[in-house]
């Protein structure tokens, strides 16, 4: 089943799992996200930054203070308490059972810890001297929520509770059940493929990527009211769904895809000097580099041309800007990329091996660039691939040209 969703930010949105009563608060995913849960549980703060420092601080401290500061850097894994305090101050490094256990002592609670790996509960500070209460947290493998109960399913409510009579399990069963649920779901997201389209907002049509739906305003006539506007969708493909018409599985038997690298002989960086025009470039890189500039700046084109790395000649090129290229680029660049090709494996008879070798296979080159190759983030592939289409176009060239009866 193929469906289109908005896509949109969630980390910072308070979202529901529906179980007996009970609810999971979602925190941003931020590597500050067991500060967020526990704060959110023992004291109902909201996720400011300045609160995820304070409890990074408390942690901190309590190292320092550590009347046995050895043993407790050899339990924390670190080479002093030192250490330890300048690592748990760092934003970008997650909190963990150590920092649970601090936590607990800091509120003076008990934190249990729902873990959907394992689906069970685990408890820190119920030996701590005055803890009378509880309150829960969801652990995935990677992020901590809140977990709460309340009539509301939504939205933080005064009358959502967030703190339990120690040693009360009457949400345990409840919560087992979200772990269970976020198990499931995270199966199902697993099995899915998703990329990002782009979605004209003058008719509607699904493009692949900006230059499509440039390509696609010049020839699609839409009412005077039409503005260029467009925006950012994502399409999802459950498990076991075919993809989109037009689509490539790029791990399929069928496909041969390829780097853009200086080890592979189809590509433009493979160091295989070229004539073009009477010019020898070092790579086919070289010469891209120059083509959309050739006929309106020599002197621009030479330095590429003569540049002593493929590096050095894309930064010469994307120097010059867009107002130095030819007008007629995007009208001409087909034609110019195809008999660059023909140059390339006419001139060099290894890599031509190396193309004819792909027999069958649809062609297609991995790359950024939406108008030379394809990508695939999320599993749908994504690209226009002119570089393979022109490849599949030079392959069956050159086996015509070996074929009994060619001249």
């Amino acid at each position: 089943m193929v469906f289109f969703a908005q896509y949109a930010r969630t980390s910072n949105k308070l979202l529901k799992v529906n179980f007996a009563m009970s609810w999971r608060r979602r925190v941003p995913n931020d590597h500050s996200c067991l500060f967020w849960a526990v704060a959110y549980v023992a004291e109902g703060a909201g996720c400011s930054r300045s609160k995820a420092h304070e409890l990074r601080e408390v942690c901190a401290q309590d190292a320092l203070n550590d009347a046995d500061p050895a043993t407790r850097a050899l339990l924390l894994g670190m080479n002093s308490i030192e250490e330890y305090a300048t690592w748990i101050r760092n934003d970008f490094h997650w909190g963990g059972e150590n920092e649970v256990m601090v936590l607990a002592k800091h509120y003076g609670v008990e934190v249990a810890v729902v873990c959907c790996e394992s689906l069970h509960v685990l408890c820190y500070g119920s030996d701590n001297p005055g803890c009378t209460e509880r309150v829960y947290v969801l652990y995935t493998g990677q992020h901590y929520d809140p977990l709460v109960s309340g009539d509301s399913t939504s939205v933080p409510t005064s009358d959502e509770r967030r703190r339990f009579p120690k040693g009360d399990t009457s949400l345990e069963a409840a919560a087992i059940e979200i772990a269970r649920t976020h198990n499931q779901e995270a199966a199902k997201r697993a099995g899915e493929r998703r990329a990002k389209r782009i979605k004209c907002l003058g008719c509607g049509e699904i493009c692949d990527d900006a230059e499509a739906f440039a390509t696609h305003c010049g020839k699609v006539e839409h009412d005077d009211e039409f503005a260029y506007e467009c925006e950012e969708v994502e399409v999802v493909i459950e498990a076991g769904g075919s993809l989109p018409e037009g689509s490539l599985d790029l791990s399929s038997a069928d496909v041969h895809s390829f780097y853009n690298t200086e080890k592979e002989p189809l590509s433009h960086l493979y160091p295989a000097s070229t004539n073009i025009d009477g010019i020898t470039y070092a790579t086919l890189e070289h010469y891209w580099q120059c083509a959309p500039f050739l006929g309106r700046d020599a002197e621009l084109t030479a330095r590429i041309a003569k540049a002593s790395t493929t590096q050095e000649a894309s930064c010469i090129a994307h120097g010059a800007g867009p107002d130095a290229q030819r007008p007629d680029w995007r009208d001409c660049r087909d034609s110019l990329l195809i008999n660059a090709l023909r140059a390339k494996f006419s001139q060099h008879a290894d890599v031509a091996e190396s193309l004819l070798g792909t027999g069958e296979k649809t062609i297609v080159c991995v790359d950024v660039d939406p108008w030379a190759g394809m990508q695939a983030p999320g599993g749908i592939a994504s690209g226009q691939n002119h570089v393979g289409k022109a490849l599949m176009a030079i392959r069956a060239e050159l086996r015509a040209a070996k074929s009994p009866g060619a001249e």
